[in-house]
Order: structure tokens, then C-alpha cells, then sequence
């Protein structure tokens, strides 16, 4: 098939990728054929996890199929460094780092999501994680096309907050040095508890990339970071790599715990990425 090796002459490591994500391809024919409007698909996925990988592989298919498709990360609706600054001096100074909820424009993510179901022109914004700011806005995609599918993908789509039990036990040494009164996480699980269950309601269908243990999710952190130091020559130690990764943590262990039994389609990764779908 065309689009196939179109797509893994793009992504050469990939070579038994179209074997291991047929499951999803034909789970995805299934419910977009029963879909009359326009069909927002969230694929939730922890870093490193290929969520954007297989985004791309999905919407090649779909292409080919004559069914538009466009993609968007939760990454994408990052807000500036000089917003989080500002999120950081009204509630908790970790909100200078990019990442957990709170640290997204969550309202113009939720508009474009409604524009797109509705069948209006809408726009994609674009992140550059090199220098940590948006794309200028040139750089971001205008929509005027009509798609027939949305793919968002992103860490924590999907998720529900934590109870305040959960709350208080500290998840790693960033929670108990840096959040030792636990404001800093309770005003995370707000946000997730607000504006971020809105935009999720709006997500036609969960695809879950299960990573199935913290741990493997670090190792393929760090090979994330490597790559992109190769592709933009700046980017993050492994030092500091293993200090941001503790950002994340206690939602990605969350999501772990609780998301195989809200997703639509449940896929377990083993620790080369290999698929196999939950049943």
C-alpha cells in the first residue's frame, strides 16, 4: 500500500510497525464508519510512549482512504513562558515548567475542538519545545478544509482528578521537597477537576497507550530528548531530564492505574513499544 511505505520511508526504525498496529486500524475503520458528524479521536499515551507516531500512521491511513484528518498535541496548547510565570506567581512556582494541567491554554484548545466538531474553520496551534515558547503564529495551521477526523494526542487526556487521600502522600523527591504542603498538587488536580474534563468531553473516542510501569517510561524520556538534541542541537541532560520527568509522574502512574478500564481501546506496550490490545 501507498501510504504505508510512504509513511515507513519516513520512519525507517519502524519496520514491523504495520503488523503491530493493524488491531487499531481496524478498531478505527469500525468506529469512524459509524460516525456521521465530524469525529474527534484522543489517543492518551505517557512520553515517549509513540502516541505520536502513531497519530501520524493513523491519519496516513485515513488520508488514504479519502477521509481528512488532522492532528493536534496537548503539547501544542502550551502556554508561554511568560504566562506560566504568571501561573507560577498566583499559585506555586513549579507552574514555571511546562507540562501538568494548568499549564495549557485549555480555553482555546476547547474552542477549537467545538469549532472543529461544528464544521467551522479552526486552528492548530504549535509548540517549539527547543526554546520552550509557541510557534509564532505563521508556524500555526489554520483548518479551513473541513476535516472529517481530529486526532488530539496527549500525557493525560482522559484522566480523572485524584482524590484528596491520594493527594497527600507525596510521589517522588520534586513533590517533597518542592510541594511539602501539597498546594502545588492540589491546584493541578483543579485544574484537571475543570477546564481539562471539559475538553475531554468533547473526545469522541479514548485510544490508551498503556506504557504499563513509570520506570519504562523514563528510559524512553530520555531517548526522546536524545533525539531531539540530534534533530535541534539544544535540549535537556539526562540530569535535568530526570528531574522533569518527576513532573509527570503521579498522573502518569494514575493513568496506569485507572485508564484501561475509561479507554475505548486499551493497548499494552512492552518495553520495545510492541502492541498487543487488552482484552
Amino acid at each position: 500500500m501507498r501510504w504505508q511505505t510512504e509513511f515507513l520511508e519516513k520512519h525507517t526504525l519502524l519496520k514491523s510497525y504495520p503488523d503491530n498496529v493493524q488491531c487499531v486500524l481496524d478498531w478505527l475503520e469500525q468506529v469512524v464508519s459509524k460516525q456521521k458528524g465530524p469525529f474527534c479521536l484522543a489517543i492518551n499515551g505517557a512520553q515517549g510512549s509513540g502516541k505520536s507516531t502513531l497519530s501520524a500512521y493513523l491519519k496516513a491511513y485515513l488520508d488514504s482512504q479519502g477521509i481528512t484528518t488532522e492532528i493536534v498535541s496537548l503539547d501544542d496548547f502550551y502556554l508561554s513562558k511568560a504566562q506560566r510565570v504568571e501561573r507560577a506567581t498566583q499559585y506555586h512556582p513549579l507552574f514555571n515548567v511546562r507540562g501538568v494541567p494548568g499549564t495549557h491554554d485549555i480555553s482555546f484548545a476547547i474552542e477549537q475542538v467545538k469549532r472543529f466538531k461544528n464544521s467551522e474553520d479552526f486552528i492548530l496551534p504549535r509548540f517549539n519545545k527547543a526554546i520552550d515558547e509557541p510557534y509564532s503564529t505563521d508556524r500555526w495551521l489554520y483548518c479551513k478544509n473541513k476535516p472529517k477526523v481530529l486526532i488530539f494526542e496527549g500525557w493525560c487526556l482522559g484522566l480523572l482528578p485524584q482524590s484528596e487521600a491520594q493527594l497527600n502522600i507525596p510521589m517522588n523527591n520534586l513533590e517533597t521537597t518542592q510541594d511539602s504542603n501539597g498546594k502545588y498538587r492540589v491546584r493541578v488536580n483543579q485544574f484537571l477537576s475543570d477546564e481539562y474534563q471539559a475538553l475531554f468531553a468533547l473526545f469522541d473516542k479514548l485510544v490508551f497507550l498503556n506504557a504499563q510501569s513509570f520506570e519504562r517510561v523514563y528510559s524512553w524520556r530520555l531517548q526522546q530528548e536524545h533525539q531531539l538534541i540530534k534533530r535541534a542541537g539544544t535540549g535537556m541532560s539526562d540530569e535535568a531530564v530526570t528531574i522533569f520527568i518527576q513532573y509527570f509522574e503521579r498522573l502518569t502512574r494514575w493513568g496506569i492505574e485507572s485508564l484501561s478500564a475509561r479507554s475505548d481501546l486499551h493497548i499494552k506496550l512492552d518495553e520495545n513499544r510492541q502492541f498487543s490490545v487488552a482484552t
